[in-house]
């Protein structure tokens, strides 16, 4: 390998994951409390895990029963490849193109592919974060149940290793050329950004639609019960036209070292590192050209521009200034606007989606829902609610700032004008994502008019609690070293602190109202999460102008 790339992929490994800062933290036994906090917040996911895996066991019974559990390792590949893939294309475009190194990289007698190699390499160490929680229990579960011998266990971890490799390559060849042919002026970011969004719920929905028809052909088979039991592998293989690699990581495993299972091992890695070559072939011929204009500043701006006093002197409400800041700066990192989008936005559009290719399989859930009103209310409000920390934006809204921080702190603006003014962007984007997800539940069931008031009323200040919370963690610690705007969204313990915080506000909740809906009914209910919504606002805010004013004077 050339000497340059390991050289970059070392320097690239040691800057997103702080190899070096680690290791010294670990050798001088400092960060010790930080480190507890990841063991705890990690600990405190272990029972809903659990029970997923549970859950899961008994899915592979029910196709063990039926003599297709070879199906059960295609739906693991199918749901890791297509995780990664879809998150692969926020984490690509950051990391390709919004990075704080490349100003430094690019001037160098450097490659573009050694650029893009170094960087698709931290890429698959942090895919693995996601992965593996994903496929691991499909493995495990189908070897320890069915008794796999040895060659199952040796051919997992290949294809464990090389399980993210393709849906990456697939996401960064189509970032590229997607980042040359969109590199326009004016709002090329906003426009690239959006672009992504629809571009993924395109794939999604094909996806699904896909799935739908060759299940459905499968099912309307005049020899359907016949094949079943002939073909160990029916479903497998019929599923596996929608994604042919899913299917051949299945069958490697399925089939050991026979020459079907060797034989699929290989399609499975070859694929993915024929992609990888013509990934860095690709990336030595348009990289640059997507570059353009990512790292420049052009020296047009401004010029012409006649400096009209009433202009400067003109001034306007500071809490509507420091939203419009926030707007700006999000809307303009693609990185931020793709993460805090994903999971409001794209949720919802999930929800359309597959309302819209269920068709008649989700009428029961329909005659579930019509019979339990109350539950859907509850549900609604609490699912906008927890927007509030699936966005991630109260949780970084200090740390985004990075070395810049130093001039919020020296400008003369009142605490309380930056505890509303950050807030206000977050609460905007659930009344987006409060609209949206109206719209997914109508393509369930109808709402009347005074239940979309209080869904929306309540979720949305339901949410404002929770940004806050994210905003006092972000205060308490913020991450202001960080070399790409994806390190201070994803890579930032504050928002998995602040998610696993919100999940116990929210499950707090819940339970409240599962023990009072039936002895008081929905208003009464409702009427006490308000109490517990107006208190809570007000103590965390009051917490929080303290934390600002005096975080702000003890920064170094």
């Amino acid at each position: 390998m050339n000497r340059k790339l390991v050289s970059l992929i070392k320097t690239d490994l040691n800057i997103t994951f702080g190899l070096s800062s680690l290791a010294y933290n670990i050798r001088k036994g400092k960060r010790i409390v930080p480190m507890a906090i990841i063991a705890l917040a990690v600990l405190s996911l272990f029972p809903s895990y659990i029970f997923v895996v549970r859950a899961l066991g008994s899915f592979y019974d029910a196709f063990r029963q039926i003599g297709q559990q070879s199906f059960f390792l295609h739906v693991g590949f199918m749901s890791a490849q297509l995780i990664v893939l879809v998150f692969g294309f926020m984490y690509v475009m950051s990391k390709y193109y919004f990075s704080n190194d490349l100003p430094h990289l690019v001037p160098l007698p450097i490659k573009p592919s050694h650029i893009i190699g170094s960087k698709f390499v931290s890429l698959m160490v942090s895919e693995y974060l996601t992965s593996l929680p994903i496929i691991l229990p499909f493995i495990i579960i189908y070897g320890t149940r069915g008794n796999e011998g040895i060659t199952y266990w040796l051919i997992s971890i290949l294809a464990v290793i090389t399980l993210p490799l393709l849906p990456l390559v697939i996401s960064s060849i189509l970032i590229m050329i997607f980042m040359k042919y969109t590199n326009i002026k004016g709002k090329k970011d906003l426009i690239r950004t959006i672009s992504a969004v629809v571009f993924i719920a395109l794939i999604i929905f094909v996806q699904l639609k896909l799935n739908q028809w060759t299940t459905q052909s499968i099912i309307d088979s005049e020899d359907f019960m016949f094949n079943l039991a002939r073909d160990a592998n029916l479903l497998l293989t019929s599923a596996g036209i929608m994604y042919p690699p899913a299917m051949w990581g299945a069958l490697a495993l399925s089939k050991g070292f026979s020459v079907q299972g060797v034989f699929n091992l290989f399609l499975f890695i070859g694929s993915g590192l024929v992609g990888f070559a013509l990934m860095m072939i690709l990336a030595e011929k348009i990289f640059f050209d997507g570059l353009i204009g990512n790292i420049e500043v052009s020296a047009s701006k401004g010029r012409g521009k006649k400096l009209d006093s009433s202009s400067v002197l003109k001034t306007g409400n500071p809490i509507i200034t420091m939203a419009k800041k926030e707007i700006l700066m999000i809307i303009k990192t693609p990185v931020y606007l793709m993460n805090s989008v994903g999971g409001v936005v794209i949720l919802p559009i999930l929800l359309v989606i597959s309302m819209v290719t269920g068709g008649e399989s989700y009428e029961p859930m329909k005659e579930m829902i019509l019979q339990s009103r109350e539950i859907l209310i509850l549900g609604s409000i609490g699912a906008i609610g927890s927007f509030g920390v699936l966005n991630a934006l109260g949780a970084t809204t200090f740390s985004r700032e990075g070395t810049n921080m130093w001039i919020q702190r020296t400008l003369p603006i009142d605490p309380r004008v930056q505890v509303i003014g950050r807030t206000l962007p977050s609460v905007a984007l659930q009344v987006v994502g409060g609209v949206l997800l109206i719209g997914g539940i109508f393509f369930i069931v109808p709402l009347k008019i005074f239940e979309i008031i209080i869904i929306l009323v309540l979720g949305i200040t339901a949410s404002v609690p929770l940004t806050m919370i994210g905003m006092t963690i972000d205060i308490i610690r913020p991450m202001l070293e960080w070399t790409n705007p994806q390190q201070a969204m994803k890579q930032n313990l504050n928002v998995l602190i602040s998610m696993a915080i919100g999940t116990l506000f929210m499950v707090g909740a819940a339970f409240l109202g599962y023990l009072l809906l039936p002895d008081y009914g929905l208003f009464v209910v409702l009427g006490l999460f308000v109490i517990i919504i107006v208190l809570s606002t007000v103590f965390i805010y009051k917490l929080l102008v303290n934390l600002v004013k005096t975080k702000f004077m003890d920064m170094e």
